[in-house]
């Protein structure tokens, strides 16, 4: 209705300036050569040029209704938004001095003395968990009369999340002895909801709940080091942002690929492969908050050709986890690692990110 009333005024306005435009209008051209000549014009639109004018109009107000409903960033999207500052994140208890660069010896470091602790939680626990969850998807299902949980609205869908996201935090995080800064890194909803968005992105994109929230764990070293918002390790293509250091583990032919930005490199072995340890210099991805991140996730795997095998895996974390990895050992190629995709696993295991996955 508002694009009617604007197109109704725009038409009185073009035909009250169609009369003013059959007049001679006067003016002069600054710097003449004869400073007081005058230049005499008589404009007329006529039948042909006002349906060309109107046609651009309607092509202007056809754009403006259309572009917003088909942006990848709904109402409810922004509901999750938060907007921290794009620098490095390093938390209270981690001394400056000592950021961490490489995330993935942290990450095997962390999983190895975890396998000390005792999580408390058990089968029964999880069943209890799936069983409440389940009741919770039937009882917003059926309040809102869909087969589906794409057939809710984004505002119910959301409500639904926020439901499992606390049931899943009282009944399994609460119970799994994790270190502070992990149950910190999963639960702190400071700048993003990070289960409540997961499970979203899941819903729209496909992307299992349990991947995106040991991609972003993994690559942050849960949450130590997020560097302009990125959770996900994306690299920018062109190369605009700054420069950023990290250690990148690679084969020997990947070492050789990517020679021009590494500055320097070690041979290790790693769970019996023998890899480079290697300091790299490289662009990545910035982002104006974490939300925009976990998104600009989702569309990078949903949109790629490269990726596109991840899809015919369904919800199972582990085949999810499996083909991720880097291409000399039979992945698509998201990370060089051999090691990337058991990683993921471990953590989704640890922390039970797979009851999450529907």
């Amino acid at each position: 209705m508002k694009q009617l009333i604007i197109l109704d005024d725009a038409f009185q306005t073009l035909n009250a300036g169609r009369h003013l435009l059959s007049h001679t209008i006067d003016f002069e051209i600054p710097y003449w050569k004869k400073r007081t000549q005058r230049i005499h014009l008589n404009i007329r639109i006529t039948d042909r040029w006002l349906m060309v004018i109107i046609a651009i109009l309607l092509i202007i107000i056809g754009l403006q209704w259309w572009i917003p409903r088909n942006n990848s960033t709904t109402q409810i999207d922004n509901m999750l938004v938060q907007m921290p500052s794009k620098s490095s994140v390093i938390p209270a208890s981690m001394p400056a001095s000592k950021p961490i660069n490489d995330v993935l010896s942290y990450i095997m470091t962390h999983l190895e003395d975890s396998q000390n602790e005792t999580p408390q939680t058990h089968q029964e626990q999880r069943d209890n968990f799936l069983v409440q969850k389940q009741l919770l998807i039937t009882k917003y299902l059926i309040e809102n009369k869909a087969s589906r949980l794409d057939k809710l609205s984004d505002e119910e869908l959301l409500n639904l999340n926020k439901e499992i996201t606390r049931l899943f935090v009282d009944l399994v995080l609460n119970n799994v002895n994790a270190q502070k800064h992990v149950y910190k890194y999963f639960t702190d909803n400071t700048d993003l909801n990070k289960i409540e968005t997961s499970l979203m992105e899941q819903a729209k994109f496909h992307v299992p709940a349990s991947i995106k929230l040991a991609q972003s764990a993994l690559e942050t070293a849960y949450g130590q080091r997020i560097v302009d918002n990125n959770y996900f390790g994306i690299k920018d293509k062109n190369r605009k942002s700054s420069l950023t250091t990290t250690t990148e583990y690679y084969t020997a032919l990947e070492m050789q690929a990517n020679k021009s930005i590494i500055m320097s490199s070690t041979r290790v072995v790693k769970n019996g492969k023998t890899l480079y340890k290697c300091i790299v210099k490289d662009h990545f991805a910035e982002y104006n908050s974490p939300w925009h991140s976990f998104r600009s996730h989702s569309v990078f795997l949903s949109t790629n050709k490269r990726y596109s095998p991840l899809f015919t895996k369904g919800k199972n974390y582990e085949d999810w986890a499996d083909k991720i990895g880097s291409t000399k050992y039979g992945g698509v190629g998201y990370a060089t690692s051999p090691i990337y995709g058991e990683l993921l696993k471990k953590i989704i295991k640890r922390y039970h990110l797979d009851l999450l996955d529907f």
